[in-house]
């Protein structure tokens, strides 16, 4: 039988109650996308309230607001989309955060925890522009 060490809800750390978080799902990793128009999607959620907004940052540039996609719903996905355009050939940089209703906003590092649960720190995917 596990002692306390290995039950995080015992230690502050709740695993029902997932941390905001936003990851881009298209385009994949290492993919490739034509200049100019592109459409960014992914998806968000958090245990503690419904997403209020999700922000993408292309090329290390400001952070753009992406549409939310249908109904905003506590403990559900949600859906998000940003159509920007990207001009500049070579390789580049997508980064997607989210924030909920109840105000948190997805870190730019994960919060350390003892058993490694609950990293939410912004996603960045490397994509090649041709």
């Amino acid at each position: 039988m596990l002692g306390d060490e290995h039950c995080p809800g015992r230690h502050g750390f709740v695993r029902d109650r997932s941390r905001v978080r936003a990851l881009i799902t298209e385009p994949g990793a290492g993919d490739a996308v034509d200049r100019g128009d592109v459409a960014i999607r992914g998806v968000a959620w958090s245990g503690a309230a419904p997403i209020a907004r999700v922000e993408v940052c292309v090329a290390g540039g400001a952070w753009q607001e992406a549409r939310l996609v249908g109904e905003r719903k506590r403990h559900s996905w949600q859906w998000w989309e940003l159509l920007t355009r990207l001009e500049v050939p070579g390789s580049t940089t997508l980064r997607a955060r989210a924030t909920d209703l109840a105000g948190r906003t997805q870190p730019e590092e994960s919060e350390w925890n003892r058993l490694g649960y609950g990293n939410n720190a912004i996603q960045e995917v490397p994509v090649h522009v041709r």
